[in-house]
């Protein structure tokens, strides 16, 4: 999945970046940008689109937007939605190719698109291009009256090789339209179905979760992504049939539970995720503010609500108000990493997640098909790359390039947490 590309016709920006780039679908959305001041009038905009496939047949895939447009009023009627904007697709061969092998315009109506809570679901077919296996998708919103295009590219393959390219993850009251939430939650039925109604056998591994913390910007060390997990068992599925995740855990839905290199990863997890209200969860993501004396303290103590308490009451020096609210942001930052960076792991833990707790969102954000690159604008650009590099789990990974050198950032940032006086 991924977010959108807001482009002004003739001069490209991507949350204020000055070049377009594109990225694979299953890349994630980028962090929210940090917020600049509101426009004096609240002109409707698309604010982002993610996007997935599921192949039909040889011959065409099914293609699932789902789409934020803002500053719609209440009544907004679909009808309105296409007089402010029209909608078309081509596809090229790839992201340096741009010529249109095909295209195609989307009416938009009540069969195209949905409303479903704060985001649109708009469904099309794309046929697939003969002899090209792989292609990229481009869809494009564009606002005529006010000179804006908003464009979105989504990568196809049309082998199939992938389970998750031919096979969905559905939540069980809606069958029609895919789930794009990165975890699924203990008890929530589900069904994974293919639109070709195959019945292949498929299974979902399961795995101890045991996933570490980021290491700091600053580290040299290296991890083996297998170390932080342990293999417990393998689910026979049906396709088409409602499963029920009974257990938290790591997941892989596969047709090879040896290698399953061509499976998807799911991250189970409890009913109040991506929020941490239990104590023994709180005690983790406090690692990336802490000296190491401090995280050893916190693990061995018995009451975790009362050592996460101390710990931030510490800090503050006694003032019970700066205490309170400092948990209240960090926490709340903590929420935002799970919900945008979690894949085969929680959000908090990952690089990016780590990166966007301390600093908050990026003033800018760059990217292509392998690296995303987070520019902070200060006194001073601070600028974190981090490269796209799939492992067993999931194509989502991204690995920070990390420098002994942050530290001189770093630091000051994390000295903000302990004081109280991050500014949110």
């Amino acid at each position: 999945m991924r977010k959108i590309l807001i482009v002004l016709l003739g001069v490209s920006v991507f949350w204020g970046c000055k070049v377009q780039k594109k990225t694979p679908s299953n890349q994630g959305p980028p962090p929210p940008v940090a917020k600049t001041a509101a426009p004096r009038e609240a002109k409707v905009i698309i604010s982002s689109v993610t996007g997935k496939y599921l192949i039909v047949d040889s011959s065409s895939v099914k293609v699932f937007m789902n789409v934020e447009i803002q500053n719609l009023k209440e009544s907004a009627q679909i009808k309105d939605i296409e007089k402010i904007f029209k909608v078309q697709w081509h596809v090229q061969a790839d992201y340096n190719q741009r010529e249109k092998l095909k295209s195609g315009k989307i009416d938009i109506d009540e069969n195209s698109l949905r409303k479903n809570g704060n985001f649109y679901q708009l469904t099309f077919d794309v046929p697939k291009i003969k002899g090209l296996d792989y292609s990229v998708l481009i869809l494009e919103f564009i606002d005529v009256a006010a000179s804006l295009k908003y464009t979105n590219d989504l990568p196809v393959d049309f082998t199939g090789m992938r389970v998750d390219s031919r096979f969905g993850l559905f939540k069980a009251d809606q069958t029609d339209f895919p789930s794009f939430e990165t975890f699924v939650k203990v008890g929530d039925p589900v069904i994974f179905k293919s639109w070709s109604g195959s019945k292949e056998k498929l299974y979902l591994k399961r795995y101890l979760n045991k996933t570490l913390p980021a290491l700091s910007p600053m580290s040299s060390s290296k991890r083996n992504v297998m170390d932080e997990v342990s293999g417990l068992e393998a689910i026979e599925v049906d396709p088409g049939s409602t499963f029920t995740f009974k257990e938290e855990g790591i997941y892989v839905l596969t047709q090879d539970t040896l290698m399953h290199k061509d499976g998807y990863s799911i991250l189970v997890t409890d009913e109040r995720y991506p929020r941490f209200t239990q104590p023994d969860k709180l005690k983790e993501p406090v690692v990336y503010m802490s000296t190491g004396k401090e995280i050893e303290s916190l693990k061995t103590q018995e009451n975790a609500k009362d050592a996460v308490d101390l710990h931030f009451l510490s800090l503050s020096a006694g003032n019970q108000d700066q205490a309170r609210q400092t948990i209240r942001s960090y926490y709340r930052r903590v929420s935002e990493a799970n919900k945008l960076f979690s894949t085969y792991k929680e959000g908090w833990k990952t690089d990016k997640g780590m990166v966007y707790i301390i600093l908050g969102p990026p003033t800018r954000v760059q990217r292509n098909r392998q690296r995303e690159v987070w520019l902070y604008q200060g006194s001073s650009e601070i600028i974190f790359t981090f490269y796209r590099k799939p492992n067993s789990f999931t194509e989502n990974h991204y690995e920070l390039v990390r420098y002994p050198e942050y530290g001189a950032y770093w630091y000051p940032f994390v000295e903000t947490w302990r004081t109280g006086n991050v500014v949110e």
